[in-house]
């Protein structure tokens, strides 16, 4: 009997504990806000600097708190107010197939790479424990070298599609079309720069490279321009008033060698290549100008060596380029 009695007694304290411990925690005030990091969690000077907190430059302890998506989680506070790029950081980041690929979603926001300086430091190199860019973009300047978002990303050198922004490689992409083919040197010519049809950037950040506009602005060099006032159309793709393609004329009046002309002047096709078709047909021999020119008095092929002596052989082959769409007439 003395033991239910015991027993009886033990159990009415330790309730009697319970419902007092639950009365005090109705009484306590919950704090406002709790926080992991410190009041200086966002100043980057601080040892409480938030991103210092990351384990081995990784965001897994976030996660703990801010979520799998860092939308809030426990901790109501959502990291993607001020890091909108951390969503792409997941075992997809360096898979090029993925959705979640870096270099896509750097492509939605427009090539705002502040986004990933934010972390990794204004030269890419690893900022605030967060890894480094430049293991992977290794070419001057890290993530913003030219041939990041176009060209070939192994050779710094080739800044040009293809690879297009889009990724594209084929030649009937407008992005891509004719680029590689006037930047290298043809049978016939000495290869076109890159400043004959578009403004060169000095910076990543250089205005005019990075804006709200579709497409790249196409604005000619002074050697497109010798034909005058060149133009590129961005709905059917074709270049006109180009010199390299056939604006030209030679007046009678201003050369030496007079004999050559059967009108006032000689003058080229003006033609209109179609920049995306690149299958050789519209740098074809007589295309940007008949043969002989218009204006030139009547001659085969063969004899335009006699002439254009070092130009071109007795079969019509280019055997010096670089006399040939020059800018000037070469002769004899």
């Amino acid at each position: 009997m003395k033991y239910i009695k015991f027993y009886f007694i033990l159990f009415t304290a330790l309730n009697l504990i319970f419902i007092s411990c639950s009365d005090i925690q109705d009484d306590i005030t919950p704090p406002e806000k709790f926080s992991v990091h410190g009041k200086d969690a966002l100043v980057k000077t601080s040892q409480e600097f938030h991103g210092k907190k990351l384990i081995d430059g990784k965001l897994d302890g976030c996660k703990l708190c801010h979520d799998a998506n860092f939308s809030g989680g426990t901790a109501k506070v959502s990291c993607l107010d001020c890091h909108s790029s951390i969503i792409v950081h997941t075992n997809e980041i360096n898979n090029l197939e993925s959705e979640k690929f870096h270099g896509k979603f750097i492509a939605n926001i427009n090539w705002d790479l502040s986004k990933c300086s934010q972390c990794h430091g204004k030269d890419y190199s690893g900022g605030v424990t967060s890894p480094t860019c430049n293991s992977c973009h290794k070419q001057s300047k890290g993530p913003e070298a030219c041939n990041t978002c176009h060209g070939d990303f192994n050779n710094a050198s080739k800044i040009a599609p293809p690879r297009a922004t889009n990724g594209s490689i084929l030649t009937d992409d407008f992005r891509v079309g004719a680029h590689e083919i006037h930047l290298k040197d043809s049978d016939i010519a000495k290869a076109v720069q890159c400043n004959e049809c578009h403004t060169i950037p000095s910076e990543f950040n250089s205005s005019g490279h990075i804006d709200n506009t579709p497409r790249a602005e196409v604005v000619f060099g002074s050697f497109s321009s010798l034909g005058d006032n060149p133009v590129y159309n961005f709905n059917d793709y074709k270049c006109s008033n180009t010199y390299c393609h056939g604006n030209f004329e030679f007046k009678k009046e201003n050369s030496t060698y007079q004999f050559a002309y059967v009108e006032d002047k000689i003058t080229g096709n003006n033609f209109q290549p179609v920049w995306n078709k690149v299958d050789g047909s519209q740098a074809a021999c007589g295309t940007c100008h008949d043969l002989p020119p218009k204006g030139h008095i009547e001659s085969q092929l063969k004899s335009c060596g006699t002439c254009h002596v070092g130009v071109v052989d007795k079969y019509g082959k280019i055997v010096d380029k670089t006399k040939h769409i020059n800018g000037k007439v070469d002769l004899f």
